[in-house]
């Protein structure tokens, strides 16, 4: 990426998507399209605009440098209408695709997003001018289900291994897409990302949102040894414009991650929870192997306490996956510019303090009993 290159964008409304948006709005790049479905009471451009305002409320934001496109990345030829398909297709150099279904349940809209759009996507560069550089967003846990460990690159894409949820596994699927579609392809796996430095509530809560609700528990299934590979949204930002200024990188695939040197344990993190929440006893965190049915029911007693219990389902499979994503290749390739990456403790409160006073949060809790 240099001065005159030209980048489109995908799922710029998202939390990743926007931030990208945003740092390429300070790069020396040439023309930048963002797609961007339209809504019913809403067009792309204001889409657009509203998306960059929740990351700066208050900021001017130069956004004629950008161009909001309508189109969906899960529609042949990925919606655009014929100018700008044409436009982007003779002039892009650079295409970001950050668009995603992240959803643990909609197992139907991660095929169709992830994997049907991934080869909407590879049909489209095929068809570019410039033989563009296809920047795939996938994920550090397209390695599937796998326990206490610390993985490398290599141990990644595992599509026809077990996964938790369909949308770990349709990106694996994806990812297989793009490196074996022959195009010119850097593949780059987040861990989880949280949106430290973005004041919206949404962004915050769409990960945490469950912190809140521990406050009714005693006790839980997760091991304190066990480490969370966690990084803030800006890490993942400027980890991606770095390797997109490396004129010649030496992989194609990088994680974006804590690893062994930035992930805290659930030990740590616990005492952050306690203090901002003024608990008067500590939450009691319990080993999974140590969670017996006895336990069980000494801790979970109410009809609120199995409620929420239920609720935390989804999430107990990756906080007890006590996997970090080693980040080597990303420190080596990038050096003196590998960003600043601070660790969760640093940051967790301040997500909290945004969440504090969600509404919807505060309307589940208070109807937990009903």
């Amino acid at each position: 990426m240099e001065k005159g290159t030209n980048v489109f964008v995908t799922g710029a409304t998202g939390l990743i998507g926007g931030e990208l948006v945003r740092a390429l709005l300070t790069q020396p790049v040439g023309k930048v399209w963002a797609l961007v479905r339209a809504t019913h009471d809403a067009h792309p451009e204001t889409r657009l605009a509203n998306r960059l305002k929740r990351s700066a409320p208050s900021e001017r934001l130069g956004t004629s440098a950008v161009r909001a496109v309508g189109g969906d990345v899960a529609t042949p030829r990925l919606g655009l209408n014929d100018a700008d398909y044409d436009e982007i297709r003779r002039e892009v150099d650079i295409i970001i695709h950050s668009a995603a279904e992240t959803s643990f349940i909609r197992a139907a809209a991660c095929r169709r997003v992830n994997i049907a759009g991934a080869k909407h996507l590879i049909e489209f560069t095929r068809q570019c001018a410039r033989n563009p550089l296809l920047v795939c967003l996938s994920t550090a846990f397209v390695s599937g289900v796998v326990a206490n460990a610390c993985l490398t690159e290599e141990d990644g894409r595992r599509p026809r291994s077990e996964h938790h949820n369909e949308y770990t596994h349709s990106k694996a699927v994806a990812e297989e897409l793009f490196r074996s579609s022959g195009l010119p392809v850097l593949v780059v796996r987040p861990s989880v990302v949280l949106s430290a430095g973005v004041p919206d509530v949404g962004f915050a809560r769409a990960i945490i949102q469950f912190i809140p609700l521990l406050n009714e528990l005693d006790a839980v299934p997760i091991n304190p040894a066990g480490r969370p590979d966690v990084v803030p949204v800006q890490f993942v930002v400027d980890s991606i414009i770095g390797l997109l200024q490396t004129r010649q990188r030496r992989h194609d695939c990088y994680h974006i991650s804590a690893g062994e040197q930035g992930a805290v344990t659930f030990g740590e993190l616990s005492p952050v929870v306690d203090r901002f929440y003024h608990r008067p006893v500590p939450l009691r965190l319990i080993p999974l192997a140590q969670w017996t049915r006895d336990v069980h029911r000494n801790y979970i007693r109410t009809p609120e306490q199995r409620r929420i219990f239920a609720s935390l389902r989804n999430y107990l499979p990756f906080l007890n996956m006590n996997v970090v994503y080693d980040n080597t290749r990303l420190r080596m390739e990038l050096g003196e510019r590998f960003p600043p990456l601070p660790p969760l403790t640093a940051y967790l409160e301040e997500l909290l303090a945004l969440i504090s006073h969600d509404r919807g949060i505060s309307r589940w809790l208070r109807a937990k009993g009903a």
